[in-house]
């Protein structure tokens, strides 16, 4: 990397950072793009080292500036990491050691499961994602949910309490999958629990060293075992329901499956944009493709729009 790219690097950094402190200073979540901007300066960072370490006898005026650069830039980023963290403790509710040690003494338990499930879970998050994609496009083309044709369902009291229950344990299920994820491979949790500010939920927090040494196929597998948790588990209760003509099943499964279809549409910081990110990265080495698939996720929103202008205009 020469000097005039470390700079055009440094700036885009720069201006990254601006605009989240803009975002976050609107009450705007930022935790993915923090995340994005804390592996460039880590990547940065680790360039700069190398430099270093090769021209030890000779730094050049414009590598001492550039790294310089990086430093400020490091610290502003931790002033507002901390800021936004101690921001986020105030509606936080965690488990830093309990919930940690009890995954991870489950993990050891037929460590062979874990294993078949995070497999079939990361392929039931595909088929999610895909769900989240096609299902949408089909009912604002057509006008009629597919499935909803094979069950005589009725939207009670009782059932509606059902669906928010199936809501709330899909939610358990779908973050006892991602912290599955980690624990069986090895990667520390450092927290696990429940928030209530800019966004309302649970979550698994990694420990920052262990995730980043990992393989990306775990990466991939831990942001998509959730989602497909949660199709998997709707695929049962409805099954289940539907040979039973339990509404109470069938109203369960769609709670799970309604969690994990507002999680799945392929945009950061959702965990399908995660996935959907990971399999272009992943698979794609010429970077005008990967942009070009990388903004699909948007143009589909225009075409929802379009289909649902042309069924209101009908």
């Amino acid at each position: 990397m020469q000097s005039a790219s470390i700079n055009k690097y440094l700036r885009r950094l720069e201006k990254n950072l601006l605009r989240i402190e803009d975002f976050q200073e609107k009450g705007c979540p930022v935790d993915s793009s923090m995340g994005e901007l804390y592996l460039d300066l880590k990547n940065l960072g680790a360039y700069l080292q190398q430099a270093q370490i090769e021209n030890k006898s000779t730094i050049s005026q414009e590598l001492a500036e550039s790294t310089e650069r990086y430093k400020e830039l490091l610290l502003k980023y931790e002033s507002l990491a901390d800021k936004l963290q101690s921001r986020e403790d105030r509606g936080v509710v965690a488990s830093s050691k309990t919930l940690p040690l009890w995954f991870e003494g489950l993990s050891k338990v037929c460590p062979n499961f874990w294993g078949s499930f995070e497999r079939l879970a990361t392929a039931f998050g595909l088929g999610m994602i895909g769900f989240t994609i096609i299902g949408p496009s089909y009912f604002l083309a057509v006008g009629q949910i597919t499935f909803a044709q094979y069950y005589q369902l009725e939207m009670t009291t009782l059932n509606a309490l059902v669906f928010v229950l199936g809501i709330f344990i899909g939610l358990l299920l779908h973050e006892f999958a991602h912290a599955m994820v980690l624990a069986h491979n090895g990667i520390g949790i450092k927290r696990v629990g429940a928030m209530a500010g800019s966004m309302l939920g649970g979550f698994v927090e990694a420990e920052e060293s262990s995730f980043l040494q990992a393989h990306p196929r775990v990466h991939f597998r831990f942001n998509a075992v959730g989602i497909g948790t949660n199709l998997l588990l709707a695929v049962v209760l409805m099954l289940i329901g539907g040979l039973m003509s339990s509404q109470v099943l069938i109203f369960l499964g769609l709670g799970s499956l309604f969690f994990g279809f507002i999680n799945s549409y392929p945009i950061k910081p959702l965990d399908g944009g995660w996935v959907y990110g990971d399999l272009v990265n992943s698979y794609l080495k010429d970077d005008k493709v990967r942009s070009s698939l990388l903004t699909l996720p948007l143009l589909m929103f225009v075409v929802w729009i379009l289909l649902f202008v042309r069924s209101a205009l009908m």
